[in-house]
């Protein structure tokens, strides 16, 4: 299994609707564990995992990153 953090810049107006959507997206075979509204330049922090790596690239960029409002994202894989 492989987990990672996102790092998510969203437009402003839509974080709080980001959280619900992307809190009920469904996805093949990845999850996300929780998400976050956060302060700084990142405005949520999930927690994805997902069985493999290839898996969890096809989550972020055919599923989170197509949601209306996220400009940006930063992953960092959990190594252990």
């Amino acid at each position: 299994m492989t987990y990672a953090y996102l790092l998510i810049e969203a437009e402003p107006a839509r974080v709080q609707e980001l959280v619900e959507e992307l809190a009920g997206m469904k996805l093949d075979h990845s999850v996300i564990n929780s998400i976050h509204a956060t302060t700084g330049q990142f405005n949520l922090i999930a927690y994805v995992e997902a069985p493999t790596l290839q898996e969890m690239g096809e989550c972020i960029t055919q599923g989170i990153a197509n949601a209306v409002g996220i400009r940006r994202i930063e992953t960092s894989v959990v190594i252990w």
